[in-house]
């Protein structure tokens, strides 16, 4: 066989085995890209799922709570009011935790995802809206998208400390029937909205997060591609 034949048919073979190794790796990489956003679904719904019960359970409570109230069952309402903060007593720490977890995971990422500022028009806690236009305006100084994200996490962190604590406040004046407890349930009120508002932005955070570690491991499966 002539050499320049052999040549380019040894180099078509290669080619063709090159070719087809390649078409492989893709087909690998994409589904290792779809195994990696289902991961990153499943992880949200999961975690979505278990705080939007444990604030269900929350709401429920303190809508009981008040039904109670206005029918002027007033010890019935202070008992159960309790028992309302102790969910909250116990949804608190888990929040904060997670948000922590997210600050930590935040730093092992490239690039992350943008995220918004806090808004105060989403609060009713005059105290939380402050804790909002702080975010507002120091985002404004950091330049890095890790940085905005670990300042969200942080504010919400905070917030959750500080809406806890008034509750807690509101919850014991209420109990021991203090003078000012017609000012407490108003707070109340407004502090049931917050958390869910809290609540809402944490899972919004979350999601920006494993959108972003998701994104961060297609770049590394695109590098052994």
């Amino acid at each position: 066989m002539d050499f320049s034949l052999a040549f380019v048919l040894s180099a078509f073979f290669v080619l063709t085995i090159l070719f087809i190794l390649s078409r492989r790796d893709e087909g690998r990489v994409r589904r290792d890209w779809q195994d990696l956003t289902l991961r990153s679904e499943d992880v949200f719904r999961n975690v979505k799922d278990r705080f939007d019960a444990e604030i269900a359970l929350a709401t429920l409570t303190y809508d009981h709570v008040f039904a109670l109230r206005e029918r002027g069952e007033a010890d019935e309402a202070r008992r159960l009011l309790e028992m309302a903060f102790r969910v909250i007593e116990q949804f608190s720490p888990s929040m904060l935790r997670l948000l922590a977890s997210m600050a930590t995971f935040s730093r092992m990422v490239s690039a992350m995802a943008p995220v918004v500022p806090l808004r105060p028009q989403s609060f009713r806690l005059a105290q939380l809206a402050s804790l909002a236009y702080l975010n507002q305006l120091l985002h404004q100084f950091l330049v890095s998208t890790g940085e905005r994200f670990r300042l969200r996490v942080y504010v919400l962190g905070r917030g959750f400390g500080l809406a806890t604590r008034y509750l807690m406040q509101s919850t014991q004046r209420i109990v021991q029937n203090q003078p000012e407890s017609e000012r407490e349930w108003e707070q109340i009120e407004a502090l049931r909205h917050d958390f869910q508002a809290l609540t809402d932005e944490s899972l919004a955070s979350l999601r920006a997060l494993l959108t972003s570690l998701a994104a961060e491991k297609r770049e590394h499966l695109l590098d052994r591609f």
